[in-house]
């Protein structure tokens, strides 16, 4: 194994022999943002001429490129400090210089990366991008076995982690007798002048402007940028081969359905395994200039300072919030316990919210009707759903602006997303319903109901869900034959959705089984998510028992956390105050353990 790290001893930086030193200490001094000299900023007039051109021409540009237009504001703050573009930028560089000597440049090799939700993600993934490689992101909280997999499948040529996870890399690296890269923030170079910057960057050829040390943009037309492998602890992960060209247009998407820009700053409080190839979260706002805060500590008393803007400067407070459903129900509890007795606080808190934030994002989880209930009640904000896989990027989502026709829910979607096609396919393979972004922006019923093939009337539409477009992926690593998942350019997504009252809703996969009560399909996630935000309930499943009148009645399954005893009507109260009529369960259980099999059905209960 050869293993790229530095060791410290009385301050001093000792490269002992095959070890590489690849932190380095410095003093982080933001440089107060100067007007750049007249060569330099032609020189950025031009690339920037030049990145359109080659955009035009089926070229993609690279975030990392991108970030040159932005190199004086920060990018990336925390707690502690922050970073600008230009630190951002040089640190990757850094970092793809000793992943091209280990790999060759351009040669698109896999390198797998362990994930934490700060300012080494993106660094990450520009350095393998600015070498040509493939980032793959892994999650420690795997199991050794399934780590042991993806290394294996993917064939991954590097490992690359933070001293959080040093431990785990480094015994993938021994086990596959592969290199290894530690790095930290201190691993980050120091902000410089602006001018000195951009001369070492740029240079000019004739009427064009080129980018020192970094592969011509048609490389990233046609290579690969990510691959993705699900987090599944039950069943063995597939890789997703996720191309630049993808990336690309999952961006544009985002960017033109939410409207961010380089003045919106964004609390991020997703775990890695979403931040790592959700583009909302991170690429779009380093796309355009914006700014991030990560935070992924449970100090929730801490995560309400940061989104009262405590401590910011006035006029740099975060204006946006994403999180997954989860986080925002433990956000609500800790409001309950901290402020809700303080009338004064309380309507502060909504003032303020209403007042400053833009956007508020949840998902792609189930989002639970009384953490949606709650948030607005609590911020005045609606939260934003959103549905997303890494085969799709974003697909379907509640808009933005509410207009007339065009509302947010909380158990369904809107509609499709820009440049996406989604359609509902029956048992028999008929499409039953195509639809585009385009297809909602008129509101008549007329209109929506064109949508509908077959000369279907607007009705409520049940089938699998299958999405078309330029952000969904290829196909997974080690496929020849694609016909399994693909069918007619559509990705085949193996949810069932049902179209009703002008709204899309996800009601599982068809392969663990849709629950059926009453002539309804009832999706078993919402009312498994709905459960797991009672403060008692530590794990939750549901599952069908055969009915002969009913089809099917609902058992609910509970595991209690430790201090709770069992009560069963607290439960059944709280599913009958949220959930409704036709959805409520028939059945209650209260169970020490919930085991899963692979196809994530229930095996035993013991």
């Amino acid at each position: 194994m050869f293993v790229v790290k530095q060791f410290y001893i009385n301050s001093i930086c000792v490269a002992p022999k095959r070890v590489i030193a690849l932190k380095h200490i410095f003093k982080r001094t933001i440089v107060p943002q100067k007007v750049l000299n007249p060569k330099t900023f032609n020189e950025l007039k031009k690339l920037r001429v030049h990145f359109k051109n080659e955009e035009r021409n089926g070229d993609v540009v690279p975030i990392f490129k991108e970030a040159l237009f932005h190199h004086n504001q920060v990018a990336i703050q925390n707690s502690v400090t922050e970073y600008t573009y230009q630190q951002l930028y040089l640190g990757s560089k850094r970092l793809s210089i000793q992943i091209s000597n280990i790999c060759g440049s351009g040669a698109s090799c896999n390198v797998a990366v362990f994930c934490e939700s700060d300012v080494l993600l993106p660094l990450t993934q520009w350095g393998c991008w600015m070498s040509g490689q493939v980032f793959m992101p892994l999650v420690s909280k795997l199991p050794i076995e399934k780590l042991k997999y993806i290394i294996r499948d993917s064939n991954a040529k590097i490992i690359i982690g933070t001293e959080l996870n040093e431990i785990i890399a480094k015994k993938l690296a021994d086990m596959f007798d592969i290199p290894l890269i530690i790095i930290d923030q201190t691993f980050i170079p120091n902000h410089c002048n602006a001018d000195h910057f951009l001369e070492k960057m740029l240079f000019t050829v004739g009427d064009k402007v080129f980018i020192e040390g970094t592969l011509n943009n048609d490389f990233y037309s046609c290579s690969a940028a990510m691959l993705v492998y699900s987090s599944d602890e039950k069943r063995n992960p597939k890789g997703c081969i996720i191309t630049h060209k993808n990336l690309q247009s999952r961006i544009k998407i985002i960017l033109g359905a939410w409207n961010y820009k380089s003045s919106d700053f964004l609390l991020n409080l997703l775990p890695a395994e979403y931040t790592n190839y959700s583009v909302h979260s991170l690429m779009c706002f380093l796309s355009v200039g914006a700014k991030i805060h990560f935070y992924w500590g449970n100090d929730y008393l801490q995560i309400w300072n940061i989104i009262l803007g405590k401590h910011f400067h006035n006029k740099d407070r975060p204006n946006s919030l994403t999180a997954v459903p989860s986080t925002f129900c433990k956000i609500i509890h800790a409001y309950k316990q901290l402020f809700s007795k303080n009338p004064r606080m309380s309507e502060y808190i909504k003032n303020y919210c209403k007042r400053n934030y833009r956007i508020m994002v949840s998902g792609p989880l189930p989002l639970p009707i009384n953490t949606f209930y709650y948030w607005n009640k609590i911020t005045g904000h609606e939260l934003i759903r959103y549905y997303e896989t890494p085969e799709t990027g974003h697909i379907m989502s509640n808009p933005h602006l509410e207009v007339k026709g065009r509302h947010r829910m909380q158990s369904s979607f809107a509609q499709p997303l820009p440049q996406i096609t989604i359609r509902i396919v029956n048992t028999k393979g008929e499409t039953i319903l195509s639809a585009t972004a385009r297809d909602f922006e008129k509101h008549t019923e007329n209109n929506r109901s064109q949508a509908v093939l077959h000369n279907t009337k607007l009705r409520t539409l049940i089938g699998e869900l299958q999405v078309s477009g330029t952000s969904i992926f290829k196909k997974y690593i080690h496929q020849e034959d694609t016909t399994s998942c693909f069918e007619k350019g559509f990705f085949k997504t193996g949810i069932a959705a049902e179209f009703k009252d002008c709204g899309f809703r996800l009601l599982g996969r068809i392969d663990r089984g849709i629950v059926k009560k009453s002539g309804r399909l009832i999706s078993s996630d919402e009312i498994e998510a709905l459960l797991q935000t009672h403060p008692n309930i530590k794990d939750a499943a549901v599952i069908s028992v055969p009915h002969s009148l009913w089809n099917d009645k609902i058992c609910v399954l509970c595991v209690l956390e430790a201090h709770c005893s069992s009560d069963i009507g607290h439960i059944k109260l709280f599913c009958e105050k949220w959930l409704p009529s036709y959805m409520q369960p028939d059945i209650f259980k209260i169970v020490p353990h919930i085991i899963r099999t692979s196809e994530d059905k229930i095996e035993i209960i013991c």
